[in-house]
């Protein structure tokens, strides 16, 4: 009995602290500035604007994801690089437009990060966690 109540305590904190600590954060002052939109409307997008496509595909509950989105992704070096040379955008794997995305670009895990040349070809896809430098890199 003493070992199912402090299983329940371990899974009431684990949630506890996905809702608390680690809310998306796609949005930040100084670091990369993502659209909520579907892949089509973010290919439409970046081909008007002659620009490449960063799809940055993340979970809700993957602890990797939050790290890059609260360490990494609201850096102002790759702010400034990433708003300015690219269409950037966020899809959640478990929303229906990220099992569509799941369903043309097999996502494996989380992060996932897509690079498309503006034409909507596949330029680069990267899985797992990227730091600045690789973030850098990775550009097309």
């Amino acid at each position: 009995m003493k070992n199912k109540y402090a299983l329940l305590l371990i899974i009431s904190l684990l949630f506890g602290a996905c809702r608390s600590k680690f809310k998306p954060l796609l949005t930040s002052e100084s670091g990369v500035q993502f659209k909520m939109i579907s892949l089509n409307e973010a290919k439409a997008t970046a081909k008007a604007a002659g620009k490449p496509l960063f799809v940055f595909a993340h979970a809700s509950w993957c602890p990797t994801c939050k790290k890059m989105e609260h360490e990494i992704l609201v850096e102002k070096q790759i702010g400034d690089v990433y708003n300015a040379q690219l269409i950037n955008v966020a899809i959640d794997v478990d929303s229906e437009e990220g099992k569509k995305l799941n369903g043309l670009y097999p996502i494996r895990a989380t992060p996932t990060l897509l690079y498309f040349n503006s034409d909507g070809t596949l330029a680069k896809k990267w899985e797992g966690f990227a730091n600045t430098n690789k973030l850098l890199r990775l550009l097309p």
